[in-house]
C-alpha cells in the first residue's frame, strides 16, 4: 500500500539521513517468463525498494518483460524511510527521486530530494523539499525535456529547483493523489497517474489537470504509484497488488500502449529479486544514447541523351534531310574557305 502505511513503522532520524542502497529481498518468489513489453534498444528500468523489512533503500535494476530485479552496488545500513517517484533530468543526464523520511518525535512526513546513480547504486542527498525556506513534503516529481523540473503535492502544482529542493507554487490543478508524474519523451507532455489508476495530462503552462483515460488498474486489486514513459510512448508503472501465494502486498511491473491507454494494460509480473520479491513505490527509466538518423545520400540518374530530331518542313513534298545534309556541306566548305583566310591574316 502506500508509503503513509510504511513510514507509520519505520523511524530513521532525519538528521542521520544517509542515502544508500544494498542489494536484498525478504520473500522467495520465483521469477516469471517474459510476458510483457520491452523497452526501447538502450534504455534501462530500475526500480528503488520501499520495504518495512529492509534496513534500507536498495536499488534493483528491472527486466521489463520479466519484472526480474537485479541488486545494483552496495549500500548503508541507515537511510531513508521509502522511495518515491524517481525522474531522469534528459538536458544532464542525472537522475533524481523523492525520499520520504517519518520524524518518530513529530509524528511528521518530509520529502528530500536525492540523486541516484544507477550504474552503481550510490545516491546523495540534494536537499528538503521546501516552500518559502519550511520542509515540505512531495508526492511526485517528473523533469522535463529541457531540463525543467516540476513537483506535485497535494493538488498543487510546483517548479522544482534541483539545485535547492526549493518549490514555487504554480497553481492549484484540481484534483490529487498523483504519485506517479512522469514527461513523455516524444511529445514532451506531461502525465500524472493516480492510485485508482486514472491517468490525467498535466498542462504546465495552465497548471490544470485533465482526466485522459482509466487505465483499469485502479480498484481493489491494483493501485498505481509510480510512472515512466519512454521512447516508444509506452507508460510503465508500479502497481500495488496483494499477492496470495506470498501472502502479502508486492509490486507489480505494467506496461500500457500510449496510444491505448484504457484497453493496452500488459503485466510483465512482480518485482522480484533472486532473494524474492520486494516492495517498491520508485521506477525509474534511463534512456539509451540518441543515434543521430544520417540521411541517405539523394541518387541522382545521369541525364537521358536525347538525339537530335531533323527540322520539319511543311508538307510540300520536299524531303527535308537531304536539304539539311546539303546545309552542312555548304558550312564545311565555308570553313575551308576561312581557315586559309584567317592564316594570311596573321601573317601580314
Amino acid at each position: 500500500m502506500h508509503n503513509s502505511r510504511l513510514r507509520a513503522t519505520l523511524a530513521t532520524g532525519i538528521a542521520t539521513l544517509v542515502i544508500g542502497f544494498v542489494g536484498i529481498g525478504v520473500v522467495a518468489a520465483p521469477a516469471s517468463a517474459a510476458s510483457g513489453r520491452s523497452l526501447p534498444e538502450g534504455s534501462s528500468l530500475y526500480a528503488i525498494s520501499c520495504d518495512n523489512d529492509l534496513t534500507n533503500l536498495s536499488v534493483f535494476s528491472i527486466d521489463a518483460a520479466t519484472a526480474a530485479a537485479t541488486p545494483v552496488g552496495e549500500g548503508t545500513p541507515d537511510s531513508a524511510d521509502c522511495a518515491g517517484q524517481a525522474a531522469y533530468n534528459p538536458a544532464t543526464s542525472v537522475s533524481y527521486f523523492v525520499a520520504w523520511q517519518f520524524d518518530q518525535e513529530t509524528e511528521q512526513s518530509f520529502a528530500i530530494l536525492a540523486t541516484v546513480d544507477p550504474e552503481t547504486g550510490v545516491s546523495l542527498p540534494v536537499s528538503f523539499f521546501s516552500i518559502d525556506g519550511a520542509p515540505t513534503n512531495v508526492d511526485s516529481i517528473a523533469i522535463g525535456n529541457d531540463g525543467a523540473a516540476y513537483a506535485i503535492y497535494d493538488d498543487t502544482l510546483y517548479s522544482l529547483d534541483l539545485a535547492t529542493g526549493a518549490l514555487t507554487e504554480l497553481g492549484d490543478l484540481g484534483d490529487d493523489s498523483f504519485y506517479g508524474f512522469s514527461v513523455d519523451p516524444t511529445t514532451g507532455a506531461f502525465y500524472a497517474v493516480q492510485w485508482n489508476g486514472d491517468v490525467f495530462t498535466i498542462d504546465i503552462a495552465t497548471h490544470t489537470a485533465t482526466l485522459a483515460a482509466d487505465t483499469g488498474l485502479g480498484g481493489d486489486t491494483n493501485y498505481p504509484y509510480s510512472l515512466q514513459i519512454d521512447s516508444n510512448g509506452n507508460f510503465w508503472l508500479e502497481a500495488d497488488a496483494y499477492v496470495e501465494d506470498l501472502d502479502g502486498w508486492y509490486s507489480h511491473l505494467w506496461s500500457i500502449s500510449g496510444s491505448d491507454l484504457v484497453g493496452s494494460a500488459l503485466l510483465s509480473g512482480v518485482i522480484t529479486a533472486p532473494e524474492g520479491a520486494f516492495y517498491t513505490e520508485s521506477l525509474l527509466l534511463v534512456p539509451g544514447p540518441v543515434v543521430p538518423v544520417i540521411p541517405a545520400e539523394p541518387v541522382v540518374e545521369p541525364a537521358a541523351v536525347v538525339a537530335p530530331v531533323a527540322p520539319q518542313l511543311a508538307n510540300t513534298g520536299v524531303d527535308a534531310a537531304p536539304i539539311a545534309a546539303g546545309g552542312a556541306l555548304v558550312a564545311l566548305l565555308g570553313l575551308a574557305l576561312l581557315v586559309p583566310a584567317i592564316r594570311r591574316r596573321a601573317t601580314a
